[in-house]
């Protein structure tokens, strides 16, 4: 059985990820279509769960996962363990005494439990008082409703504002008294300025496309770093941290980086980069554009995809430079000399069949669990699904084993350098074409 699965992150007031909302379907079609729906949800659970590890997924988070009428009747406990999953109630159960039952028997057992799709009606009053947890629509509830459930059971239970789509609706949830959100939010800019980007930002990025060579270009770099006092600082603050020995201080930008070596310098620009374009963002849209990059590049390496000198990484992280920056996306690609191949795939006027322009409709489209589209593009590349789960999953833990370092890095306790991009890492993503 092909297995799709994605995570969304539920996020609270200050950005911070408090769980993550696991997407599951047993095909491209965005509902269950096999005859024995409990089968074939359990059997992708099974393999979600038991095959590719919630550490691996999850880390230290909960799961919400999503249950039928059936499934929340069943004797199914043994694949989740309560401390690591939040059991979603879909909005198609109804609140009959046998479900009632079994939210309660589940709380005995340590489950905590959400309702999905929640409304001020009869159905929300029936459930509150055995589900920890209310999700409320964004898109189908309208603004009163959202404001008077929120004054109803605010306090009593976590109130979550799911498809939460633009600033201003997480101000609105915010300011209504919603504890936790879900939504692609925190990726679109609430203001897109026409003016330059500061020197700084530009400089993030020319750095990010230098440590994106199979090669480096030491002079390059040199020059680069100097001509940027903040990346001068932060380059021989970090040579002369902790984490290294050296037999004497180092004083100058050419000395470091031929002390540091490839893998090193790569750590390093990945961690300064990323700081000077995401200050003031939430860290939840740093991660997301690591992920981004990683999933295009590891699609366009399974898929064998001819690619030529164009650079997969780079096209799946620049997709968010708009909402990093909050500028319209084209007047930063002005900024950057990139090939006339990878802005129009970003810019989405390359020709039908562009490879680039697809390889980026597969990460969009997983990302918010659209599996129809997912399928679509996958089968215009030739790259079958569970290769697809793999290169997602894969991604997944790269990205939260970087942003564990950086945030490691943050308390500045000396740690191992991670893989970020090292030519050793790199190697076997760069097989194709």
């Amino acid at each position: 059985m092909d297995v799709y699965l994605g995570r969304q992150p539920i996020l609270d007031r200050n950005y911070e990820v408090v769980g993550y909302e696991l997407l599951f379907r047993s095909s491209p079609a965005n509902y269950c279509d096999a005859t024995d729906n409990v089968t074939a949800t359990s059997q992708v659970i099974v393999n979600a769960v038991l095959g590719v590890g919630l550490d691996r997924l999850l880390q230290s988070k909960p799961a919400f996962i999503n249950f039928d009428r059936q499934l929340l009747l069943g004797d199914w406990t043994t694949l989740l363990p309560p401390q690591r999953g939040i059991i979603e109630i879909l909005e198609t159960v109804p609140a009959d005494q046998e479900v009632l039952s079994a939210c309660e028997r589940l709380h005995q057992q340590g489950y905590s439990i959400a309702l999905d799709d929640c409304a001020d009606d009869l159905r929300t009053s029936k459930f509150a008082p055995f589900v920890d947890i209310l999700k409320i629509d964004f898109q189908q509830l309208p603004i009163p409703e959202q404001e008077q459930i929120a004054r109803r059971y605010r306090g009593n239970k976590k109130l979550v504002a799911e498809k939460v789509e633009t600033i201003q609706e997480f101000e609105r949830a915010r300011r209504f008294g919603y504890d936790w959100f879900q939504g692609y939010f925190f990726a679109r800019p609430a203001v897109l300025q026409a003016s330059r980007l500061p020197a700084s930002q530009v400089n993030s990025l020319r750095l990010v496309k230098q440590v994106q060579r199979p090669e480096l270009d030491f002079r390059a770099l040199e020059e680069l770093i100097r001509q940027d006092v903040s990346f001068s600082h932060s380059l021989l603050k970090f040579l002369n941290s902790a984490a290294f020995s050296w037999a004497s201080p180092v004083e100058s930008v050419r000395h470091g980086l031929l002390l540091l070596g490839a893998d090193e310098i790569r750590k390093w620009a990945w961690m300064a980069s990323l700081s000077g374009l995401g200050r003031n963002r939430p860290r939840v849209l740093m991660s997301q554009v690591l992920l981004r990059g990683r999933f295009a590049e590891s699609i366009s390496v399974a898929a064998g995809l001819p690619l030529g000198e164009a650079d997969p990484f780079l096209l799946g992280m620049f997709s968010l430079l708009d909402a990093i920056l909050e500028r319209p996306l084209d007047g930063i690609l002005e900024d950057l000399n990139i090939t006339s191949g990878l802005r129009s795939a970003l810019l989405g006027t390359a020709p039908t069949g562009d490879l680039l322009s697809t390889v980026l409709r597969i990460v969009k489209a997983y990302e918010i669990a659209d599996w129809t589209a997912v399928h679509d593009a996958a089968a215009t590349i030739s790259i079958p699904v569970d290769a697809l789960s793999s290169c997602y999953l894969e991604s997944v833990q790269w990205v939260d084993n970087v942003t564990a370092e950086e945030s490691r890095s943050e308390t500045k306790t000396p740690v191992p350098a991670p893989v970020l991009h090292a030519a050793s890492e790199r190697a076997p993503l760069r097989r194709a074409g």
